[in-house]
């Protein structure tokens, strides 16, 4: 008897609501291959609008117009201005999600052939892909394991000299991708001169899109400050008499809703030059497209800085390195700007860091690799060294020449996230307390503190929980709860940490992070019972 294949990753069930119903993978498995699989079904298939929600981010960002100098916010015309980045997500229905996963998967199957063809290229692009890791079976590389090699990488050039080190941000990538350049690699990797009928649809719908606002869908007016949250009733009657879980029982009242202006439907949020640009982020096939789309730009820089120069390139997503010597990293700075010019997108200039990494020798028994930032005038000109103020920072840590720390941005945000956790559960105890008459608030102190134990690597079995709608004798449909063991790990903060610690082979990183957090939760939480 032959074996079943493994289940494709883009196969799965997925957690959140939509305009249409659920999909339960592991059922309709099946089915759901039947339909995405078919060109015909495809090339046919009327994708639905996505939903738009935006994510705010606190962010410890470089200030416009003061060159070097981070901050969460700062003043400018007389008022505080945030430095807080907004990141619009879009996501589409679950069926829509299957297809768009398929045909990634179709894309990433060339697209890692493609890369193949060029020695070196592989290594340069590390986003978005499997990388095996040579030094755990059958487990991919981490940005643990990238910031790693990338540091190793600076100590190795400056360990007889020195080496500069270029970091650029693209500007607004995703939502500026040019949509006629995307589509001629996406005929490129298929070796064609117009893209298949089918390939057409699921091209269209992830660049002509369209999209409703999730706050439409919410109950109207605000409550404490807020928006209300969406309409229990309406969704456990949907459940209840339908069977399955969406915001709308059926198409037509989601369309009567539309007639009714209950509900907007927006078209083109992103546009350049009249014209309308980008993907959306959220999408399963979004980051094999912002890979394809970079392609040409990728192979360049292997060419020019790589092959040609000696250098170091990695590219993780819209974040790029480089590390070069000291007489050639204004050559290659100019040649980045250019080169991703003509991908029709570009670097923010503000974004940019320069960072010339040389060894010290601070006393006669202190000689160590310091991290020296550039800055640079309005009109490129180098106008002052900081030595040893600041680190280079790269996905999530910090490198100080003689160290590897977590970024302390990441460790704060941690922290609030803690802090918080603590407040919402002490509030949700005194209300219970109030509701029943308790003379004191009861905080299941365990429960809380799980979210933040720290977990051995060694540890395997988890258990989960899950939801399903199950159906009785009488056709009423009620919903159960069971557990389910899960072989995966269950990482959190503390596992990263300590992955984060052995990978570096830092101790200190474990030891800065884990000594205070047992102190800074029990204070939180005795400060928020004593206030209630």
């Amino acid at each position: 008897m032959k074996p079943k294949e493994p289940r494709p990753g883009w196969l799965k069930s997925r957690g959140y609501l939509h305009i249409t119903p659920k999909i339960d993978a592991l059922k309709e498995e099946e089915e759901v291959l039947s339909k995405v699989s078919n060109k015909t079904f495809v090339r046919k298939h009327a994708f639905f609008p996505l939903i738009h929600s935006v994510i705010k981010e606190r962010k410890f960002k470089v200030i416009p117009d003061i060159p070097g100098v981070r901050a969460h916010s700062y003043k400018s015309k007389d008022k505080f201005e945030k430095t807080a980045k907004n990141r619009p997500l879009h996501y589409a229905t679950h069926i829509d999600s299957m297809i768009f996963g398929y045909y990634a998967e179709l894309l990433l199957v060339r697209y890692e052939a493609e890369l193949e063809k060029y020695p070196g290229l592989s290594d340069c692009v590390i986003a978005y892909r499997k990388i095996e890791n040579d030094e755990v079976v059958d487990t991919g590389k981490s940005t643990i394991n990238f910031a790693h090699e990338a540091f190793e990488q600076i100590k190795k050039r400056a360990a007889d000299n020195e080496c500069v080190v270029l970091m650029f941000d693209i500007k607004s990538f995703f939502s500026e991708l040019d949509h006629q350049k995307l589509k001629k690699a996406w005929c490129d990797l298929f070796n064609v001169e117009r893209l298949e009928p089918d390939h057409f649809n699921v091209f269209n719908a992830a660049t002509n899109f369209s999209y409703i606002l999730r706050d439409d869908l919410r109950l109207p007016g605000k409550h404490s400050g807020k928006r209300k949250g969406f309409d229990e009733r309406k969704l456990a009657a949907i459940r209840k008499t339908r069977g399955f879980e969406a915001f709308f029982a059926s198409v037509e009242e989601f369309r009567e809703a539309i007639r009714r202006k209950e509900i907007k439907v927006f078209k083109h949020p992103f546009v350049k030059a009249k014209r309308p640009v980008g993907i959306p982020q959220g999408l399963p096939i979004s980051a094999v497209l912002a890979n394809l789309y970079l392609l040409s730009f990728d192979l360049k820089v292997l060419n020019k800085v790589v092959n040609e120069l000696g250098g170091y390139y990695r590219r993780y997503s819209d974040d790029i390195m480089v590390i070069c010597q000291k007489d050639q990293y204004q050559q290659i700075e100019q040649f980045i700007v250019t080169a991703i010019l003509e991908s029709k997108v570009e670097i923010s200039k503000h974004k940019t860091e320069i960072f010339l990494f040389r060894r010290f020798s601070f006393s006669p028994q202190k000689n160590r690799l310091t991290a020296i930032q550039i800055i640079k005038d309005k009109d490129g000109n180098e106008i002052f060294y900081r030595v040893g103020e600041k680190p280079l920072t790269y996905l999530g840590f910090e490198f100080h020449g003689d160290k590897t720390l977590i970024k302390s941005a990441n460790q704060a945000k941690f922290y609030r996230r803690m802090i918080y956790a603590t407040k919402r559960k002490t509030h949700k105890a005194f209300i219970i307390a109030r509701n029943n008459h308790m003379p004191q608030p009861v905080v299941f102190k365990g429960q809380l503190k799980k979210l933040y134990s720290i977990l051995k690597l060694s540890a395997t079995k988890e258990f989960s929980k899950r939801r399903k709608l199950v159906r009785n004798n009488w056709g009423e449909y009620s919903l159960k709860v069971y557990t389910q063991k899960n072989n995966k790990k269950r990482s959190n903060y503390f596992s990263y940490v300590d992955r984060a610690s052995h990978i570096t082979g830092n101790p200190e990183i474990n030891n800065r992070v884990v000594r205070h957090h047992a102190t800074i939760f029990n204070a939180a939480l005795a400060r928020r019972l004593k206030k209630f």
